[in-house]
């Protein structure tokens, strides 16, 4: 925040911040390596323009020993922060697709595997092999039912909630404890909303899951 005060008299002048280029968002939860196998190669060093781009993660939701662990990979969807600061609002482009993603060089938005780290197949761009299972309209049919729900619940300036918080303070927090048991909040909502859509022909059939941004702690949708 630019804080410099000015007057008829003064010599300062401040930066239009018209003028300044706005910053691009990618997904935060993405890096690169350029120490790695490529494809049919042996493990080496590689130049910066050919630095594999990590886009999927263990999965931390599920013990180290397990079948499921050693089968299954995370692809982290990042929260936006730029608008909305009161509740989590989660990013609706399909990882790739965002406006500073790394592309591939033939512009297509499809995972392209190159190369091997920690035995794990990755590509050189910002898309993630979850474009082989959901389309970006899909996905952001998906993220945007969660965002719903997150604002319905922490929204403070909803009916609902302005309410809750009123009859809470006169209540000193009984009526928050009664609420839980007669009105089904738009968090249980959210949680139920997962727990069908792992169940879905769409997600079955695919064999992928959304894991719940409650377990992340609302900093990431899984």
């Amino acid at each position: 925040m630019n804080s410099a005060l000015t007057s008829s008299n003064s010599k300062h002048v401040v930066p239009d911040d018209s003028d300044q280029p706005k910053a691009l968002f990618f997904n935060y939860h993405e890096f690169s390596v350029t120490d790695y196998a490529e494809i049919g190669k042996e493990c080496s060093e590689h130049e910066e323009e050919l630095a594999l781009c990590i886009t999927h993660f263990p999965n931390t939701y599920a013990p180290l020993d397990s079948i499921r662990f050693k089968q299954t990979r995370i692809v982290r969807i990042p929260r936006r922060y730029e608008d909305n600061l009161d509740w989590p609002v989660f990013c609706t482009l399909l990882p790739g697709h965002e406006p500073a993603a790394l592309v591939n060089q033939d512009g297509s938005l499809q995972f392209v595997p190159y190369g091997f780290y920690e035995n794990q197949i990755y590509g050189l761009s910002s898309v993630s092999p979850l474009s082989s299972y959901l389309s970006p309209e899909e996905f952001k049919d998906i993220v945007e039912t969660v965002n719903m729900y997150l604002r319905q619940g922490y929204d403070p300036n909803t009916w609902r909630n302005i309410i809750s918080a009123t009859f809470d303070v006169l209540t000193f927090n009984l009526w928050n404890c009664l609420m839980i048991r007669l009105v089904s909040s738009p968090l249980l909502k959210l949680e139920n909303y997962v727990e069908t859509l792992n169940k879905s022909k769409l997600f079955k059939n695919k064999n992928i899951r959304l894991i719940s941004p409650r377990r992340s702690g609302f900093l990431s949708v899984c």
